[in-house]
Parts: structure tokens; sequence; C-alpha cells
């Protein structure tokens, strides 16, 4: 007869079946919705700024133990609590939104997308090889990225992240290459792999679209400060 934390572990896993995937995507969107609308109607929340701020602290903690977990031999423990993870980084948007934000198309796509890779890649039995290589580089990545949006921050911590974000995407679409193709002749489940990598590589291409956008914004600012400082001299 199976322990009592063997019985929790099951029911954990069992629970995301599809039909509960998509009503938790569904009731997700539902609640970003109802937030962006009260934020119309009765403006943004400032207290909302410092919540978030230490929320990612906490998360940073948090991933860092999860970081742990995923390199431990707990395996199965590791993969739920790693897809649980996901559903909790919906704070994010919520926060965003209740603090007045904007939400990009690569952060809402990203934070809507990662519990269905995760439910995809990461949580069937037998048909998850090499989940840990992506899984352990995205939770170290967030360690130090929530860590910098909670007050690290920094110019060098800045360029640091840009290269942990595309590192850790660039690996996991590896891996998934590699395991495809060794599923591809009779094991079957490749299409998970190509699920996950697809994900990822659209991850990739907008992130680098954003940052460009950045750099763009930048020099425009820039630019202008220039002229008005030209400006000025002349007066």
């Amino acid at each position: 007869m199976p322990s009592s934390s063997q019985a929790k572990m099951t029911t954990v896993t069992t629970l995301f079946t599809p039909t509960v995937m998509v009503l938790q995507t569904t009731l997700f969107l539902t609640a970003w919705l109802t937030i962006y609308l009260l934020i119309q109607l009765y403006g943004p929340y400032p207290v909302i700024s410092s919540l978030t701020r230490y929320n990612s602290r906490i998360y940073s903690f948090l991933s860092l133990l999860l970081l742990l977990l995923i390199l431990s031999p707990y395996e199965t423990l590791a993969r739920e609590a790693y897809h649980l993870s996901k559903i909790y980084e919906y704070i994010d948007i919520f926060g965003v939104v209740a603090a007045g934000g904007h939400v990009g198309l690569h952060f809402g796509f990203h934070h809507t997308t990662t519990v269905w890779l995760t439910f995809v890649r990461v949580l069937p039995e037998g048909e998850n090889e090499g989940w840990r290589w992506f899984a352990a580089a995205n939770a170290a990545h967030h360690v130090l990225m929530y860590a910098y949006f909670g007050g690290w921050n920094g110019e060098l911590m800045r360029r640091v992240l840009v290269v942990t974000g595309l590192v850790q995407l660039g690996l996991g679409m590896v891996v998934d290459a590699v395991v495809a193709w060794g599923r591809w002749y009779g094991l079957g489940g490749w299409w998970r792999m190509a699920v996950s990598g697809a994900l990822l590589g659209g991850y990739m291409v907008l992130s680098l679209m954003e940052m460009r956008q950045r750099e763009e914004e930048r020099a425009r600012e820039a630019k202008l400060g220039t002229r008005e400082g030209g400006k000025e001299k002349d007066k």
C-alpha cells in the first residue's frame, strides 16, 4: 500500500489533466482581464509595486530551493514542484497589471504558456528524458532574475541576465532536439520535445525582439537628450 506522501504526489500529478489545464488557464486569463478592467476604472494601486518587489525576493530564494530539489534524487517531487512554480508565476502578471504597468508580448506569452510546456514536457512519466537540463538552468536563471527584480539590480546584473536567459533557452532547445531525435524511431513521444522546443524557440525570438526594441528606445532617448543639451548651450 502506498504511503500518504506517495498518494499526495500521485494526486498532484493526476490533477493536471488537459481539462484541468484548460480550466486553470481560462481562470488565469479571466483574472488578468478582471484586474486590468478594475485598474482602468479605479487606477493602479501604488502599494502593489512594493509587494511585487518583496515577492520577487521571496521567489528568488524559492527558486534556489527548487534548483536544489531539481538536482536531488527526488525526481517525481521535483517535476511536480517545477510545474507548480509556473502557476505561481502568474503572480508576476497580476502584479504588473495591478500596478498599472504594461504586459508586453514576450512577458504575456511566456507566462501563459510555460505551464503548458511543463505539462507536456516535464510531468509525463517515461517520456521526459532530459527535463532536468532546462529546468535546472531555468531555476538558476530565476534565482538571479527575481533577485534583480527584488532590488539587486545594476548594469552588470542586467547584462548577466541577458546571457543566462538566452543560454537556458538555447540549452533547452538543444536537449529537446537530441531527445526527440532519439525517440523518433520506436519509442514515441517525440512530439513532446517538439512542442517544448518550439515554445522555447518562440521565447527566444520574442526575447531578442524585446531587447532590440529596448536598445532602440535607449538610442532615441540618448539622441533626444543630446539635442536638448545642445539647445541649452545655445541659449
